[in-house]
């Protein structure tokens, strides 16, 4: 099937791919998913990328091919362009005719000399925005209606597919932190059993020498404690 031939099957089969992407927790694997199906899909796509924001800096997550690239570092380059524009908007931000657009004039030129001739950005929010999705055409006027909606959809599998992995990820530190602390909570267990023991001291008695010792060497509870056990065992 043409790709200017999108039926409602293919349409209905794209919105219901949101699902299958939000599977996996690897973020940048699922946008280059998305990416690849925008320019498989989309009637006037020839390149596509997904910007993502950290603090202050800009990089892109996934991308079709090193146009695409190049055409998102020069709006880094600048701190100018749409796809920036719609991602500090929140918004989409369409380019039907880049050889009239007037609103980033460096950009612009420089973004022509590519051969880039149209655009559409839509801001990927959630809970703010955090990237924007990028089809670039070649063509004036690439994008038909067809192409802004199935787009949109798009966003939105990406959007989900961020906000999955932002959870696992989450998860995980909590897992890990838990893990961590279960396993400091042994390991000071084993310390304060080796004091009583070589003390002739109560519990209480041993976590203190654990903390004064902790404060005196500038170290973390668990390192003293891991010390302790470790020499105790050098000793058997």
């Amino acid at each position: 099937m043409s790709k200017l031939e999108i039926s409602p099957e293919i349409l209905e089969a794209l919105s219901k791919l949101s699902s299958l992407l939000e599977e996996g927790d690897v973020p940048d694997k699922t946008l280059q998913t998305v990416v690849e199906l925008s320019v498989a899909t989309l009637p006037g796509c020839d390149s596509a990328g997904v910007t993502m924001r950290t603090g202050v800096h800009y990089r892109t997550a996934a991308a079709t091919d090193e146009f695409a690239l190049e055409i998102d570092r020069i709006q880094y380059e600048l701190g100018d362009g749409p796809c920036l524009e719609a991602l500090e908007r929140g918004a989409s931000v369409r380019v039907d005719l880049l050889t009239e657009e007037t609103r980033w004039p460096e950009y612009t030129r420089r973004a022509l000399d590519k051969n880039l001739r149209s655009s559409v950005s839509h801001a990927l929010r959630d809970n703010g925005s955090i990237g924007a999705l990028n089809l670039y055409s070649t063509s004036e006027r690439g994008f038909d209606e067809t192409s802004i909606e199935v787009s949109k959809i798009f966003a939105r599998q990406a959007t989900s597919a961020l906000r999955n992995a932002r959870t696992h990820l989450a998860a995980r530190r909590l897992s890990d932190q838990l893990n961590e602390a279960l396993r400091s909570r042994d390991l000071i267990g084993q310390a304060k059993g080796i004091l009583m023991q070589r003390e002739g001291i109560g519990d209480v008695e041993a976590f203190e020498m654990l903390k004064s010792a902790s404060q005196d060497a500038n170290l973390k509870l668990r390192d003293i404690a891991r010390r302790i056990v470790d020499d105790h065992r050098g000793a058997d």
